[in-house]
């Protein structure tokens, strides 16, 4: 995995939200007009300083600043920016007068001062973050003309008009040749290209996937907002992103804003019709949820979506009274916010599932860890996975890297040891803490300014890729741009992983290990492949007879070469568990897998289905790395089909790193349980927003849940007396009362067989629960699906605990 570092190598994706994307190439517009990239882009939000020089704001609470953006984050965005110090930053708070904000403090790196990045975010006002590159230099801004005591305005925040070129109107392979695929020479999904902004007209579907972004117009108005695969309407239109394009249509096409096609450009307004249209549209929603979880039984905050949704329709009939414009769209966006809290507690909250999140920390003091574990428990997490080993460094100081002669730890956090003060404050509050390590990733080219310090002290252990050969030292991969990696096949680079492992486990009381970069690097095409050092090409030569510099993939001893990949990693595993075991029998292994077989075995020789088959792993966490809920629906069902029932399954959902909005986040949740998971884990806590946290504490992590794993059986019981509450209170209304009887049989002999020790039996009271589900007449079909889902769901954790 990856996460916001401050390196334009790691992967972000990022909410660049006003200004004109790149040009790019110019197709037919609706009305056959050709695209003007070179056309200015209408204002957007800007900064007005006292001294009236102005400067455009780029992006507003972005998930990862990029190079060269002046950003403005605000309450909603975290407690803190989570920037780097190689910026700038002001910060700013709200003055009586509209859109004037005092600054009361400004540091840049250009200068002298102690905080040019990571500033808290005052809740009356905000913070402006400039970030290092481009030309000029953003941070130049902060530093010439923004001054302590200052009276500066922010303008184009509330209402404001964006533009953008759009690359095609119903793109074809011959309309939109960068749509088409050149190794297969056919369109991509939609035949939409990377970093293409497509306009979809004829009615049906846009064909796209998941990987982008779609907003639905009719009459001018954006009425729907999806990842992929719209319906375009009769009369309307869909607009479909890929990669910053689809970042910059969520980020401005909120919903009712309006839109318009001319010139081969859109161009997005937001006006005070935006934000009553928004506000009754959230607010139909939130009426609806309520309506549905009546309708199919399901257990919610009732009384409080009913206070919030009252709410919402008086502040919304005080902003149709209202004459101000401005007045009236703070109102409506006081009522849609009041509607979207009504919404997230009409979700579903299970009393039994994981509900993780990945943590790079970033604290330096014990009160900032404290902080930061008060605000996961709010939000509902259970399970946090702690950044322990990164780019070859401990977070913690390890005897084991100083034996070895590698940097005994991370060096701004020396002097301090952070993993036993989150493990103790993790353990205080109820959540497990899973120790996160970096197994076969060594460092990052920008991070470390060189390999990382493991392979600074050892070079030998590096992994070789092909077009590499001969060259003097570690290089970085050409496929993943800047990152070293060790040669998983090296018996000494290996040992030293595992003695750093040990010595989490044996030093810390961790709830368990959790492995990342446990493969090889991305391994194609040809030239890309890993790895080609001394020792490996030996080994393999000296087991097939022939070296595998040697091979091509046309020859059949290539599969050779691959399956010796992959055993080194899968024999790996195995020692690890074995360790594990042997250490520290009570703890968990879990990893951190490609969904795709094909990606992750194919390209990276991580054979993840033969883990669980020979039992080396507890846990999985599948990266689903759509941006819909469908696309990580689709990869959990496809992780359980491979799986079964031997595994439990947390799917990873990227919304917090992709800036997702909150009912994204929350529908990508609900999704990942219908399709089989037994829990859900986000990527990650740097980019976690304020409103995405609270959309999950006070929506589908509302009620306090325990992680199955830890005790399979116990955990069974417990979601089997909360099932059997909700069955009691659907029966007459979504259930038959006899078939409600039998149910509640068959839920409580199980229950009575798994308190003394019997789980086949249990689980043959589950499968005849089950086979009542399916057969009986009469249940409201959600409530019958979301029974079974959980009926079945507890059966796979019986059979695993046996």
């Amino acid at each position: 995995m990856r996460i916001r570092g401050g390196s334009a190598a790691l992967l972000a994706v990022v909410a660049l939200s006003f200004p004109t994307a790149p040009p790019a190439t110019a197709e037919t517009a609706p009305n056959g007009a050709q695209a003007a990239a070179a056309e200015p882009a209408p204002a957007g939000p800007k900064v007005i300083a006292a001294d009236g020089a102005e400067h455009p704001i780029h992006a507003v609470d972005p998930p990862s600043r990029t190079g060269g953006i002046l950003a403005l984050y605000t309450p909603a965005f975290q407690p803190r920016t989570g920037t780097n110090a190689f910026g700038g930053e002001a910060v700013l708070r709200k003055t009586t007068e509209r859109d004037v904000y005092e600054v009361l403090d400004v540091c840049t790196a250009l200068t002298q001062c102690p905080n040019p990045g990571d500033n808290a975010i005052p809740a009356d006002g905000a913070v402006l973050s400039a970030s290092p590159g481009g030309s000029p230099d953003v941070r130049a801004f902060l530093r010439d003309h923004v001054r302590r005591g200052d009276r500066i305005r922010l303008e184009g925040l509330v209402f404001k008009t964006v533009g953008t070129p759009v690359d095609a109107v119903d793109p074809t392979a011959e309309t939109n040749p960068e749509g088409v695929d050149p190794a297969s020479g056919r369109c991509y999904p939609g035949c939409r290209g990377a970093e293409q902004l497509v306009v979809y007209t004829r009615p049906g579907r846009t064909g796209t996937n998941a990987y982008g972004f779609e907003v639905t117009v009719v009459n001018g108005r954006v009425t729907a907002r999806g990842g992929g695969d719209s319906t375009v309407p009769e009369g309307g239109y869909v607009i479909s992103g890929h990669g910053s394009r689809g970042q910059w249509l969520s980020a401005n096409a909120v919903l009712g804003a309006s839109v318009r096609l001319e010139g081969g450009k859109v161009t997005v307004s937001v006006d005070a019709g935006t934000y009553r249209l928004g506000a009754e549209q959230a607010l139909a929603t939130a009426r609806r949820g309520l309506d549905d979880a009546g309708a199919s039984c399901l257990p919610v905050d009732g009384e409080g979506a009913r206070t919030r949704i009252a709410e919402a329709e008086r502040l919304l009939a005080r902003a149709a009274a209202e004459p101000d414009p401005r007045a009236a769209a703070d109102l409506a966006q006081q009522a849609r916010r009041e509607a979207e809290a009504a919404w997230y507690r009409t979700r579903e909250s299970r009393p039994v599932e994981g509900r993780g999140i990945w943590v790079r920390p970033t604290e330096t003091t014990p009160e900032q860890i404290e902080r930061s574990l008060d605000r996961l428990q709010a939000t509902g997490i259970n399970m946090i996975f702690l950044e322990t080993l990164w780019q070859g460094y401990t977070i913690y100081p390890s005897q084991v890297a100083a034996r070895w002669g590698v940097a005994a730890q991370r060096p701004n956090m020396a002097g301090f040891d952070p993993l036993k003060v989150w493990i103790d404050g993790a353990k205080r509050r109820g959540i497990e803490l899973h120790a996160w390590v970096h197994t076969f990733f060594a460092g990052h080219q920008g991070e470390n300014k060189g390999p990382g310090p493991i392979l600074t002290a050892h070079p030998e252990w590096a992994a070789v890729e092909r077009e590499d050969v001969g060259k003097s030292g570690p290089q970085p991969s050409s496929q993943e741009a800047g990152y070293y990696f060790l040669d998983p096949a090296i018996p000494q680079a290996r040992q030293y992983v595992k003695e750093i492992f040990e010595e989490i486990l044996t030093r810390y009381e961790t709830d368990g290990l959790h492995l990342d970069y446990i493969r090889y690097p991305v391994s194609l095409p040809y030239q890309a492949s890993f790895s080609y050092s001394d020792h490996s090409r030996a080994e393999f030569a000296k087991a097939y007879g022939v070296d595998p510099y040697a091979l091509t993939m046309d020859d059949p001893r290539w599969k050779d070469w691959n399956a010796w990949r992959e055993q080194r990693i899968t024999s790996f595993v195995a020692e690890v568990r074995e360790l594990q075991r042997r250490v520290a029998p009570g703890r968990r292994l879990s990893a951190a897998v490609f969904p795709d077989p094909s990606d992750g075995l194919g390209k990276k020789f991580q054979n993840w289905a033969a883990w669980v088959e020979h039992g080396y792993v507890d846990l999985l966490t599948g990266m689903a790395f759509g941006t819909s809920a469908q696309a990580v629906a689709d990869d959990t069902a496809r992780m359980r089909g491979l799986v079964g029932e031997g595994n439990l399954l947390y799917t990873a959902t990227y919304g917090p790193m992709r800036g997702s909005a909150p009912e994204v986040v929350l529908d990508q949740v609900q999704a990942v349980r219908d399709a089989g998971s037994d829990g859900a884990a986000l990527f990650s806590y740097l980019q976690l927003r304020n409103d995405q946290a609270d959309a999950l504490g006070t929506g589908v992590f509302r009620v306090k849940a325990r992680v199955p794993h830890a005790d399979l059986p116990g955990a069974a019981r417990t979601a089997l007396a909360r099932t059997g509450e909700q069955l009691a209170a659907a029966t007459g209304r979504c259930v038959p009362v006899e078939t409600a009887k039998d149910l509640a049989k068959d839920l409580a002999a199980a229950d009575r067989w798994i308190r003394i020790g019997k789980l086949g039996r249990a689980e043959a009271q589950l499968a005849r629960a089950a086979g009542r589900l399916r057969d009986s007449s009469g249940l409201e079909p959600r409530f019958r699906d979301r029974l079974l889902r959980d009926v079945t769901m507890y059966d796979r954790w019986l059979s695993r605990a046996r």
